[in-house]
């Protein structure tokens, strides 16, 4: 503490502190010292300046960025791109920066914090422990669009999305392609919620069916057929493979649901339901993207290559191709039902 003290300059006007103890009872049984400012009217780059030493003390990933979308949220803005670095924060809004710091300070996701988080053109509701879109997501929505861009257009056109999350994908899609319809099936209660107040806010619930349940229930599967046949299915499923687990970053290991995150040994156990219900749900000619971890593409080419995987089934999948994502891993999977 005495440090945290003598670390200062003296007479330094933006930055009087105290010290003070917080112990944050989560699940990481954290306890830290943390300064505290506490100045009526403090500029932006002093709030700055604190909060990220803050989070780059007690180990918080991103302490910058992290401190930027906060201060952000505080003053009424997506980003500080902008803002003058001398702006004055009123006592309410250093209070609000300071109450999601310390949010920030157990680990919680920035997303979770803020309870917003935009995905392409929308701006969506967050919600732990509902799995959080990253930017791989973007490219997996982006990749669907471009497939539907080349599909006859019309009304009666319907896709599937197994385990939607908040929907971003589906909501995406439906606010792109206005003619389109779609099903959102997810195993996650908190999932469908989310996706429903998600498509409300986003005016597209009028051509949204949300269904909670696990597609490996024979009642959801006849729940889906009598939606079916889909021009095309997407899915970001679980794919975590056991060991991998262990090693996730507190932000998600602590926060987002196992769930959406856990694949199995091989992280492909979710996977393999995917292929095998989409071949009976998708029209002959129609799509399924995938994505998956960077060692499954070779896998999931080599399970649809399998004739005995098919071979109670009237209709199979065909492996089309695998599509990098933005970091070059191999990442996508592009099937076609024959």
């Amino acid at each position: 503490i005495e440090s945290e003290k003598t670390s200062l300059k003296e007479g330094e006007r933006y930055k009087p502190y105290t010290v003070t103890v917080y112990c944050i009872k989560n699940i990481t049984s954290r306890i830290f010292y943390l300064p505290e400012m506490r100045s009526a009217c403090t500029k932006l780059k002093y709030v700055l300046q604190f909060w990220t030493k803050q989070f780059q003390t007690h180990n918080i990933p991103d302490p910058k960025s992290s401190t930027e979308f906060i201060i952000a949220h505080a003053l009424g803005k997506k980003t500080l791109f902008g803002v003058e670095p001398d702006t004055l924060l009123s006592k309410t809004q250093t209070d609000h920066v300071k109450s999601f710091c310390k949010m920030r300070l157990t680990r919680m996701p920035v997303q979770y914090i803020l309870g917003e988080w935009d995905f392409l053109d929308l701006t969506l509701k967050m919600r732990a422990p509902v799995l959080i879109p990253r930017p791989e997501t973007e490219e997996l929505a982006e990749l669907c669009c471009d497939t539907l861009s080349h599909l006859p257009s019309g009304e009666g056109q319907v896709f599937l999305e197994i385990g939607p999350g908040s929907g971003a994908i589906t909501l995406s899609l439906l606010k792109r392609y206005p003619e389109l319809q779609a099903v959102a099936v997810d195993i996650s209660e908190e999932a469908c919620k989310l996706t429903e107040l998600n498509a409300h806010n986003t005016g597209t619930s009028d051509r949204l069916r949300v269904i909670n349940g696990d597609i490996v229930d024979s009642q959801v599967f006849e729940q889906l057929r009598t939606h079916a046949p889909f021009c095309l299915a997407v899915s970001n499923p679980p794919y975590v493979t056991t060991a991998e687990m262990a090693s996730l970053q507190e932000e998600i290991s602590c926060f987002e649901d196992h769930r959406a995150l856990h694949g199995g040994e091989d992280g492909l156990d979710v996977i393999r339901e995917v292929l095998l219900r989409c071949s009976q749900l998708i029209q002959p000619g129609g799509h399924l993207w995938l994505e998956v971890g960077e060692s499954h593409p070779p896998l999931v080419e080599k399970f649809t290559a399998f004739q005995e995987t098919w071979k109670e089934l009237p209709r199979q999948l065909v492996y089309k191709s695998t599509i990098t994502d933005l970091y070059g891993k191999p990442r996508f999977c592009h099937l076609i039902t024959s």
